[in-house]
């Protein structure tokens, strides 16, 4: 009986957290990526040797590229270790296999606590860019607002706020936007966009004056091939005799609005015009931007987006697109808008399955009230 429960005290340690889905996303997700990393950084054999030839060469390039990615002298460590395990093996030598076993599980301990170091860090980066944005949509008499946003990884470039200025005291804001890129690059830009949002918020009394100001700051600090698209919206936040359901919106090259019209039982997309942020010189800029007023009726839905939402592609490298996004819109156009924020989220995850996760996605409802 002893025995037993030694052996089921092992077995609880080892498979107390582990889950079905845990080796389902490390052989689907993981896995793969991992392969990609060093694939996309090694050196290609060459493609005229035959295939015996290619694929040895292949083994031995990846591995090459896996030891560049250690510091050299854990490259070092790895590579005696290594041979005094394989030669202690083969010479009946166990003390220096022992050695050569023990220096292995060194450097793994080593390269755990780098990510694990790295991981924390990205955590706390995670933490304050969640800050950032809004812990919830506001409250409005005309809309019911839902919003989420995911990173594709710890951190992201996607951003989204609700923006009330002094200038015009009856509207609010929406932004919603995408700096090029992932990661932590375009994490700090998503930052720095967000603080000049935020100096400058009371000058901005409507979505193109936003989008123009914004434009001139962003040049100054972007590195050449950085953009920042950007959609913008402004709609009226109090009730009164003569408020509206009406929106203002402004787009500078961003993803276009899908407007579901109740009445038509039908989508559309709302696309005024505007490149990116952050490209080019202010006139150029200033001359293309458009901002157009829209009609809402009781009962419509306005859905914002960034490319992340119809780009989530599954194993098969197909994307979900905006027809999938259009249909669960005009399917679930009867329900709150948290509902139907949360059935287009759950459609991209069943969707994708645990195909890695290639961009930000963020994600705006609005729904006009009932009269």
């Amino acid at each position: 009986m002893s025995k037993f429960q030694s052996f089921k005290k092992v077995y609880d340690f080892y498979t107390s957290d582990l889950s079905y889905k845990d080796i389902e996303r490390l052989i689907k997700r993981e896995v793969p990526e991992v392969y990609d990393f060093y694939v996309n950084r090694m050196k290609k054999p060459d493609s005229t040797k035959n295939p015996l030839m290619r694929g040895l060469l292949f083994i031995r390039n990846l591995f090459v590229e896996f030891l560049l990615q250690l510091s050299p002298i854990r490259r070092l460590l790895y590579t005696a270790a290594i041979l005094m395990f394989v030669i202690g093996y083969f010479e009946n030598d166990w003390q220096g296999a022992v050695i050569g076993f023990i220096l292995l599980n060194l450097l793994l301990a080593f390269e755990l606590a780098d990510k694990l170091t790295a991981k924390d860090e990205l955590a706390i980066a995670r933490e304050i860019q969640t800050a950032l944005m809004p812990k919830s949509p506001p409250q409005n008499p005309h809309f019911q607002i839902s919003c989420c946003a995911e990173p594709a990884l710890e951190v992201g470039g996607d951003y989204f706020n609700f923006i009330n200025n002094s200038e015009n005291e009856q509207n609010t804001m929406l932004v919603i936007g995408d700096i090029s890129g992932k990661g932590m690059a375009a994490a700090i830009y998503m930052i720095q966009v967000h603080t000049i949002i935020k100096n400058f918020s009371n000058g901005y009394h409507s979505p193109k004056t936003l989008l123009l100001s914004l434009n001139k700051n962003l040049i100054k600090i972007f590195n050449p091939g950085t953009f920042f698209t950007l959609c913008a919206a402004s709609f009226p936040k109090d009730r009164s005799e003569n408020s509206d359901k009406n929106i203002k919106l402004a787009r500078a090259g961003h993803m276009p609005v899908i407007h579901y019209r109740k009445n038509e039982k039908k989508c559309e997309e709302l696309r005024p015009a505007g490149i990116g942020l952050g490209l080019i010189n202010s006139d150029v800029f200033d001359q293309t931007l458009e901002e157009v007023d829209v009609k809402i009726e009781s009962g419509d839905v306005l859905v914002f987006f960034t490319d992340g939402v119809i780009e989530a592609m599954n194993r098969y490298n197909e994307e979900f697109g905006e027809e999938r996004l259009k249909n669960i819109i005009a399917a679930h156009a009867d329900k709150p808008a948290k509902e139907i924020q949360e059935l287009i989220m759950q459609s991209i995850t069943g969707f994708t399955d645990f195909a890695p996760r290639t961009d930000d996605i963020t994600l705006i409802v609005l729904k006009a009230a009932q009269n």
